[in-house]
């Protein structure tokens, strides 16, 4: 498959992941909520996950590399972070 296919795929994906998205706000809202206890960790965690690796999310909580990966687990069973590789260092970024 060419290259230009493959984009032209994602580009679709991305509309219907937007559209989606649109159609289900409220209820991603509610289950992100109902995920994320109010001032915890997790949340803090979760809000640091736009872009950043391990070490700077640690960095900036003041917390070990080991405890901030160890939330991130977490994050990513629920369903709410994805874990990429961006210029050859592993991001996390909010699914939603």
């Amino acid at each position: 498959m060419s290259d230009e296919a493959l984009k032209k795929m994602q580009e679709t994906l991305d509309d219907i992941r937007a559209i989606l998205f649109l159609a289900h706000s409220d209820s991603i809202d509610k289950a992100k909520q109902k995920s994320l206890e109010k001032g915890s960790e997790q949340e803090k965690i979760y809000s640091l996950c736009d872009g950043k690796s391990t070490e700077e999310i640690a960095a900036a909580l003041q917390k070990t590399v080991e405890y901030v990966n160890s939330n991130l687990s977490r994050l990513r069973r629920k369903g709410l972070i994805k874990t990429t590789e961006r210029a050859g260092k592993k991001v996390h970024e909010q699914r939603f």
